[in-house]
């Protein structure tokens, strides 16, 4: 019995030790694993980053374009060493880009607080590789800071955001594709509508002291900006209602020229031929270097001015005509301003013809000689479009647009393009005679057409023809050009309208985070 009770406490006791043994080895509880869960405050495609509560999307595409006629499958061939159109320059251009964007989100006592990062990867004609930060602003009670879209932008333009073209338009104010640096603040007026003010980077094309400015065919003139002193201010009202959207902006740019750099008081005139009376030259011209170093602080130079612009656009929905139909325009005009009024984009064009003809012009915000005053130029724009879609997934859209940069009474009869007036005609490179009006305003205009099919969600293949005209400066007379373009050489060349045909094709796809 002692025996049989012996055997079983020491069975008992192993059990234990073992058990307490095993009970040791187990593994730790692990914490509950904590899911990604969808955020449903801010639309489809929001997730909580993980331990937070700020909600978070992820989008992007990857786009092809290869493009005949253009320039990084994008610009037409009309200005730059493009418009020479000779066997120096390559019809075919291609440009492969990866974008990536990223949106956060999170609720405080102030409303909803944003940041937005979105950044293009660029493979441009054999293999020129640019990283852009297209966007990077924060959005917080009714503030917006940081690089994106302007406020200015209107609809009904031609570009992305309307009517989908491919072209990268030259004459609209356009700063969607690779953003600005603004600060802004926005008031909800309710139904739709917003009241926006705010200022963005600068954004100029030259100011041309025609005292020594070389200006040749296709290529802006040497400008003479002065200090960036402070961001353009800007005042923007927007309608995004059920029949569409409407938008109007006052741009208020402001134009300083650097110093004078000419030592005389009032250089010679070169022109002797046309040579205006002294009360005309008096006019124009102020007080100069006065034999002081030119281009100093010592010299004078012209009073500030500030330009302007008013930008407008709509855009219209016409379910009547068919589903997702949309039509509208817009109209810009400016003075001192053609960045806005004449269009970011857009440049002094230079397109070379058959028979020695060449279209050509010259873009600026102003002008002024030494010892003068800013002449400001001045610009307008108007366009209009129409897509139609034949299927759900199937458009097209047809659209045009036209602008007009103008030079003023003082510019002209004074000649100050063609050596009048204190002016040097030994520095340009564009001549004309004596008896031909100097005025190197010119007239830009496009219509195209740009078909989009969508086979499924998210994939697009477009293409977009357009022709491209430019209305010249200087029309039917003799032009002596005294600098090559491309392998066009020096000489004289009759300014002749001319046009061209460009084509873009894109294939796209775009991703995001719910889909």
């Amino acid at each position: 019995m002692k025996m049989v009770k012996s055997l079983l406490l020491g069975s008992a006791a192993g059990l234990v030790a073992v058990s307490g043994t095993q009970a040791a080895d187990l593994p730790v509880k692990a914490k509950p694993v904590e899911y990604v869960k969808i955020c449903t405050l801010y639309g489809e495609g929001f997730y909580y980053i993980p331990g937070s509560d700020i909600c978070l999307k992820i989008g992007g595409y990857v786009r092809a374009d290869y493009g005949w006629n253009v320039t990084g499958a994008r610009t037409p061939h009309y200005t730059g060493p493009a418009g020479a159109q000779d066997r120096s320059v390559s019809p075919y251009s291609t440009r492969h880009r990866a974008h990536f964007n990223f949106d956060s989100r999170t609720q405080t006592a102030y409303g909803t607080l944003r940041t937005y990062v979105a950044v293009h990867i660029d493979n441009q004609d054999q293999n020129s590789i640019t990283v852009s930060p297209a966007r990077a602003f924060i959005q917080w009670a009714g503030f917006t800071f940081g690089h994106t879209k302007s406020f200015t932008d209107t609809p009904g333009t031609p570009g992305d955001d309307t009517f989908k073209s491919l072209h990268q338009t030259q004459n609209q104010s356009d700063t969607g594709a690779n953003g600005t640096n603004q600060i802004a603040y926005t008031w909800e007026l309710g139904n739709g509508m917003t009241l926006n003010v705010g200022a963005d980077e600068r954004r100029t094309k030259a100011i041309a002291n025609l005292s020594n400015n070389v200006t040749t065919v296709g290529t802006n003139p040497n400008t003479a900006f002065g200090p960036y002193q402070h961001p353009t201010p800007w005042l923007n009202f927007a309608v995004n209602q059920a029949w569409g959207r409407f938008g109007v902006s006052a741009v208020f740019n402001k134009v300083n020229a650097t110093y004078y750099n000419d030592a005389a008081l009032i250089p010679a005139v070169a022109d002797t031929a046309t040579q205006q009376g002294t009360s005309q030259v008096a006019a124009v011209l102020g007080s100069g270097c006065n034999g002081a170093q030119p281009g100093t602080s010592a010299c004078g130079h012209p009073d500030d001015k500030w330009g302007w612009a008013v930008l407008s656009g709509i855009d219209i929905k016409a379910p009547w005509a068919g589903p997702g139909d949309h039509f509208g325009g817009y109209f810009n005009y400016g003075v001192g301003a053609a960045a806005y009024a004449g269009g970011s984009n857009l440049n002094s064009p230079g397109l070379f013809g058959s028979s020695n003809t060449v279209a050509l012009g010259v873009i600026t915000d102003g002008v002024f000689v030494n010892g003068g005053q800013l002449e400001l130029t001045t610009t307008w724009t108007a366009g209009a479009g129409w897509e139609h879609f034949w299927l759900a997934n199937f458009s097209t859209a047809v659209y045009g647009t036209y602008t007009q940069v103008r030079y003023n009474d003082n510019v002209i009869s004074s000649r100050l393009f063609c050596g009048n007036a204190g002016a040097s005609a030994a520095n340009q490179n564009i001549r004309v005679g004596a008896g031909v009006e100097c005025d190197p305003g010119f007239n830009y205009w496009t219509v195209g057409a740009v078909t989009n099919w969508y086979p499924v969600a998210g994939f697009r293949l477009a293409v977009d023809v357009q022709y491209t005209r430019i209305e010249t400066a200087f029309e039917g007379q003799a032009v002596t050009l005294s600098k090559t373009v491309g392998l066009r050489p020096t000489g004289t060349y009759t300014a002749k309208d001319q046009g061209i045909l460009s084509v873009v094709f894109r294939a796209q796809r775009s991703f995001a985070t719910g889909e």
